[in-house]
């Protein structure tokens, strides 16, 4: 009798330790959507970004006179792009640069820039007006590109500041470079927080469905922070805790078998 019991009781864990397929699996089409299905051409939604004080931009200053560009050069600073010529002869300086607290770019020989609360741009056309209004360069053009996106993730997810070079990335890219989902991440329930102007949001995301490719969380932005929240599940032991407390039950459960058998109970 307590043999059976004892193994009534494994029989219950394991099966409500279970995780069932549609809750692992990411961007299922779920609906399903004809516009989702496999090999259809999805195209998600671009929103405007607006610069923020810590973003990487990459700037490259392009003159066909080499001594116009020359003064925005800092050698303090690693080159992306490099200079030299360019097409069409002209000459550039293409470096990175790094919105400081105040919201304001440096730039050598320039007063500070105010680069918050612009689109790149608006911040190319700023530049372009105030090197040609206090410098005299009426011959130069001025490309502004965000050189990397520095997000946070913490939770059931590879934690940390995360740092992806270029300008764009999506969900899936940004998940993958901080190690991925562990097996106990509720993917159904996944938490967004995006800054936005006076304040944040927290958006609730579900990584399982396909149609998140149509939403505007699709893409991430500087300064996103992604939350990975444990499943309920987690709380009785499963996924990675699962075999490790399942160990200890069934060593409980020998135990009390052992004993029985002395008692002859």
């Amino acid at each position: 009798m307590v043999k059976k019991f004892l193994g009534l009781v494994v029989l219950i864990i394991t099966v409500s330790s279970c995780i069932p397929n549609e809750n692992v699996i990411l961007f299922q089409n779920k609906g399903p959507d004809e516009a989702l299905e496999l090999n259809t051409l999805i195209t998600p939604p671009r929103s405007e970004y607006y610069l923020q004080p810590r973003d990487m931009l990459s700037i490259n200053f392009f003159s066909n006179v080499e001594l116009a560009v020359e003064p925005f050069r800092q050698s303090t600073i690693d080159v992306l792009g490099g200079g030299g010529q360019e097409g069409g002869g002209q000459q550039s300086s293409g470096q990175s640069f790094v919105i400081d607290n105040n919201g304001y770019l440096l730039i050598n020989t320039l007063q500070p820039v105010k680069a918050t609360g612009l689109t790149t741009k608006a911040l190319k056309d700023s530049l372009e007006k105030i090197i040609r209004k206090e410098k005299g360069i009426r011959d130069i053009s001025i490309n502004v590109s965000l050189a990397g996106i520095r997000y946070t993730t913490t939770g059931e997810i590879g934690g940390g500041q995360q740092l992806i070079a270029g300008s764009e990335a999506n969900l899936m890219e940004a998940i993958a470079n901080a190690g991925g989902l562990t097996i106990n991440a509720d993917r159904q329930k996944m938490q967004l927080i995006r800054n936005y102007e006076g304040g944040f949001k927290v958006h609730e995301i579900d990584v399982t469905q396909r149609n998140l490719m149509l939403t505007e969380f699709w893409y991430i932005k500087p300064g996103d922070i992604i939350y990975a929240p444990p499943l309920k599940l987690r709380e009785i032991g499963a996924g990675d805790n699962f075999m490790s407390q399942l160990g200890t039950v069934l060593g409980l459960i020998s135990a009390v078998i052992f004993l029985s058998s002395l008692t002859g109970k």
